[in-house]
């Protein structure tokens, strides 16, 4: 913190570009409407958002509706929105094998989906995931018989197989990762493991042959020299087990600097995120104001600065800038949340947790299924189940409206101001301080 700590910023209208870190949360968008009052002109900003499930057609770990929440504020504020991810997002780096998928992002002008240049890593591994898909696809699997579920002996897949877990692992967690379409049609019209659990039809076959097998193992034993991760995030800090923020959002985020030509070069920037002392211990050391991580002022002569501009704002003033400009905020608030972070966040209490298996039974089913295939379970100390037990349901009816958009996914422009605004339930909830 000491190493990059800024005492002061330029003047803002001395910035090119103005970005807002924008999770569609009420302090990313008390951040936004603040600078707005400030007279930040509209098209010097941008809001940035970061897909940490990747556009991944079956497996999210985020709220449905955050996706058009996002886009409907931009659109009705009037600025630009710039949406990135990692392909496959968080469940694909869950069950990553070899280096970490590639990174793209929207083009806000012309809608176009950008990559940003891969590495020799990625490179080499997106190489051999081919040759494991061409190994697949050959005739000799055409006649493979199919189990239709596992045997169901022992509770962790990690410990259960011996040599056969390589055979499994390819169509279990290669497959889980690089979910390919073309692979449905090997065998039989069922669907692949990770497209349910296994009192619903999950299953998996150890009978590949050996010819191909070995190919297989051989190619999967040479991504793991490239990386692999096979197990959740830990309720730790990011340096010491917790890789979903920084895989997910700020390798993702740095890497656009370099790769949008508007902000590679000869440009100031600043980059504005609500983190606020009041929700943590660790946020409560943050400085306000800090050189980012992406400065380069002497090659790409690129300046870059941090700005946490809600840092020392209490829950009240956040609640307040929100009603002054009588914006609905995300429908979970609505629901009972008091963060909004992800849907499925680690950090989430028993009974937030309770209310996913309320709204969403089928994606809490999947992760107590992902804790048994890996082995590790997404809390530090106990299965999801046991974690959660008979706690209550953090949901709240009153607003049937808040909980269609929650579940649906169905959110537009027309929704962002409302006739009369209220304060949501979730506002104001638990301890001062602390995740949730």
């Amino acid at each position: 913190m000491e190493t990059i700590y800024l005492d002061r910023l330029l003047p803002l209208e001395d910035y090119d570009k103005i970005i807002v870190l924008f999770s569609g949360g009420k302090d990313s968008l008390a951040c936004v409407l603040d600078l707005l009052e400030r007279g930040v002109p509209r098209e010097k900003m941008e809001l940035w958002h970061h897909d940490i499930d990747g556009g991944h057609p079956t497996r999210k770990m985020d709220w449905p509706v955050t996706q058009n929440y996002v886009r409907a504020i931009a659109e009705y504020l009037g600025i630009t929105l710039r949406v990135s991810w990692r392909v496959n997002g968080f469940w694909g780096e869950v069950y990553r094998i070899g280096a970490s998928w590639p990174i793209q992002y929207e083009d806000p002008f012309s809608g176009e989906t950008l990559e940003c240049p891969l590495s020799e890593k990625q490179l080499r591994s997106a190489r051999l995931r081919e040759k494991i898909l061409n190994d697949l696809e050959r005739e000799e699997l055409e006649g493979m018989g199919l189990r239709m579920k596992f045997p169901a002996k022992s509770g962790n897949l990690a410990t259960r197989w011996c040599s056969s877990i390589l055979k499994i692992m390819v169509a279990d967690t290669v497959i889980r990762s690089l979910d390919l379409e073309e692979l449905k049609s090997i065998g039989s019209s069922q669907r692949f493991p990770f497209k349910g659990s296994i009192a619903n039809g999950r299953y998996c076959s150890p009978n590949l042959k050996r010819e191909v097998g070995d190919s297989l193992i051989r190619n999967l034993d040479l991504l793991k020299q490239d990386g692999q991760r096979m197990k959740l995030p830990a309720k730790s800090g990011c340096h010491q087990g917790r890789w979903c923020s920084g895989s997910l959002k700020a390798q993702v985020e740095s890497k656009l600097y370099a790769d949008i030509d508007a902000l590679a070069q000869n440009v100031k920037i600043l980059v504005v995120s609500g983190e606020r002392r009041q929700e943590s211990a660790g946020r409560s050391k943050y400085n306000e104001m800090e050189v980012h991580r992406t400065n380069a002022t002497i090659k790409a002569h690129r300046l870059v600065h941090q700005w946490r501009s809600v840092i020392d704002w209490d829950e009240t003033e956040v609640w307040d800038i929100i009603r002054r400009w009588q914006i609905t905020p995300h429908p979970c608030y609505a629901a009972g949340w008091n963060r909004c972070s992800c849907m499925m966040c680690i950090f989430s209490l028993p009974t937030h947790w309770a209310g996913i298996r309320e709204l969403f039974p089928e994606r809490f089913m999947e992760v107590e299924e992902d804790e048994r295939v890996l082995g590790f379970t997404l809390d530090n100390k106990k299965p999801l189940a046991e974690y959660v037990g008979s706690a209550k349901s953090c949901v709240c009816h009153d607003n049937p409206l808040a909980l269609h958009q929650l579940t649906s996914g169905e959110f537009s422009v027309v929704d962002v101001e409302r006739q009369k605004w209220t304060l949501p339930a979730g506002a104001f909830h638990g301890a001062a301080g602390g995740p949730c």
